[in-house]
């Protein structure tokens, strides 16, 4: 047979018809000679042989046709002679899974290449046909069934542990992260279950890759999907708690992270099995040097005005429990104005917000300190404009965010931290006998911004921090009280972490912690 020539067409069909129409016509001579004559045993003999033989020609005939369409199932499934099928585009550079699409297309091809080489009696591969569309149809069918089973299953898991993944760098949402192909670099925009692959999915270099956190996509190199810049802190993996400081230009932010970063590695350091982990290249550079920052003699330099705002993410784990935590230390000049607040779009994104105050920049706090003690903390004094005034700025600015909403400030909550509390430490008014709520009441003055935290946020609590170490290291006291307040929402693992020494509550380095901060609602 040449190579051009398929394997069975209707030519073949003829050349055995031919010989059988000339055994037809010789058959009833040989037969009348052999029965002397006798016509009616010459007719059943020449009926019995015209049964066999058609049932033979049947036989072969439907066995020759199986056969070309086994051949051609083969080709086309195991071979790989099917037509190119296009791929998804470049935001999904994977081949398609099968149910997405190959699977109709070799269906449609097998029946091409049947019909091209048997012509009218492709018919009799009808049944043939239907019982492969019927196995594709039920592959298909529980292909796309498993597919919105398992996204189900995975986005159920997410919202039972309450697990919302926001890029710290453009601040956006996103239901799931983008991934890099470990081996070619390429970006797959949504490698969740769908037509390019159920369990897993072939990227266009050949490499396979997982479809869900479940099953392992953590593990690949994560990206956000609006910005495509990287995240190294693995998302998706553990609940996020976004925390937005807010505050004047010097009142203390940036000294405040450092303090939260300390308290919460002092913490895990004595506990077993607790950790923090600087989860990103850019927490790494900016709080890696946490301790020494944090002594009492240096001055830590404020945030730069032109910086752009991007979240610090450590990884605070607590036996079987971890915790994101993003903390949003942005420059105070970008609480000027409410354009510039508006641009900070994790506002509307994050329900613990920490404003910070500086008691030395108020007039009321400086003018109630005597000669000596104004001279001693002249250079600590910062010019960072009323607090009242930044509160009003990005309490407008959280509303808008929000979409308005008494509903949606009425699960938000607010820490108001009056810092440099170890420089106050000492002075005429000290308040290490006063209630913190009390005393920023009354001493600095901040009636209205309480009355109106009370109004705007679900809960509100005050403190009186000291950002400072001792010469142990160890952190002051005032800075776990705060931490343990701003994660005690999450699980009483991290709360139990930072749950207060006896020793240290005994001699704190700053302003007494043992003092019970008030909750205002």
């Amino acid at each position: 047979m040449s190579a051009g020539r398929p394997p069975f067409s209707p030519s073949d069909l003829e050349a055995l018809l031919v010989p059988l129409l000339v055994l037809l016509v010789l058959a009833p001579m040989v037969l009348f000679l052999v029965f002397d004559g006798d016509s009616m045993k010459v007719l059943a003999s020449l009926m019995s042989a015209v049964v066999v033989v058609a049932a033979l020609a049947l036989s072969t005939g439907f066995t020759a046709l199986t056969w070309v369409y086994v051949r051609s199932v083969h080709l086309v499934l195991f071979q790989g002679h099917n037509p190119e099928i296009p791929g998804p585009g470049p935001g999904d550079p994977a081949e398609f899974g099968y149910h997405g699409g190959p699977a109709w297309r070799d269906l449609a091809e097998v029946r091409s290449r049947v019909r091209r080489r048997t012509g009218l009696l492709v018919l009799f591969l009808l049944p043939h046909l239907a019982v492969h569309a019927a196995v594709v149809l039920t592959h298909t069918a529980w292909a796309w069934v498993g597919a919105a089973v398992l996204r189900l299953v995975d986005g159920g898991l997410l919202r039972y542990r309450r697990v919302r993944m926001l890029c710290p760098r453009c601040f956006e949402r996103m239901a799931y992260p983008s991934y890099e192909c470990v081996h070619c670099g390429r970006v797959h925009r949504d490698v969740r279950p769908g037509r390019l692959g159920v369990f897993r999915r072939r990227c266009l270099c050949g490499q396979s890759m997982p479809t869900l956190l479940v099953l392992g996509s953590a593990e690949l190199n994560a990206l956000c999907p609006h910005c495509l810049q990287g995240l190294e802190h693995r998302p998706g993996e553990a609940r996020e708690l976004p925390i937005a400081l807010f505050g004047g230009t010097g009142a203390g932010k940036t000294r405040l992270t450092h303090g939260l970063h300390a308290a919460l590695e002092h913490a895990a350091a004595s506990h077993p099995g607790a950790r923090v982990e600087l989860a990103s290249e850019d927490t790494r550079h900016r709080l890696g040097n946490s301790a020494l920052m944090l002594s009492p003699r240096q001055r830590v330099p404020p945030t730069r005005p032109g910086r752009r705002a991007r979240g610090l993410v450590l990884r605070v784990t607590a036996g079987r429990r971890a915790l994101m935590v993003q903390v949003y230390d942005t420059a105070g000049e970008w609480f000027g104005r409410l354009e510039r607040t508006e641009e900070l779009t994790y506002l509307g994104k994050t329900t613990t917000f920490v404003l910070v105050v500086d008691p030395l920049a108020m007039p009321p706090v400086w003018d109630a300190l005597d000669a000596g003690e104004r001279r001693r903390l002249a250079e600590e004094r910062s010019l960072t404009p009323d607090p009242e005034q930044v509160y009003m700025q990005v309490r407008d600015g959280i509303a808008h965010q929000y979409g308005t909403s008494a509903r949606g400030l009425g699960r938000t909550r607010l820490a108001v931290v009056v810092t440099r509390g170890d420089l106050l430490a000492g002075t005429s008014i000290a308040p290490a006998d006063v209630p913190p709520e009390r005393w920023v009441r009354e001493v600095l003055g901040m009636r209205n911004v309480l009355r109106a935290a009370r109004s705007d946020f679900g809960s509100t609590r005050v403190f009186v921090t000291g950002a400072v170490v001792a010469p142990d290291g160890s952190p002051d006291p005032s800075l776990t009280t705060l931490a343990r307040w701003l994660l005690a929402p999450e699980a009483e693992e991290f709360t139990a972490m930072l749950a207060p020494e006896p020793a240290a509550e005994a001699a704190p380095v700053g302003p007494d912690p043992t003092v019970p901060a008030r909750e205002v609602r």
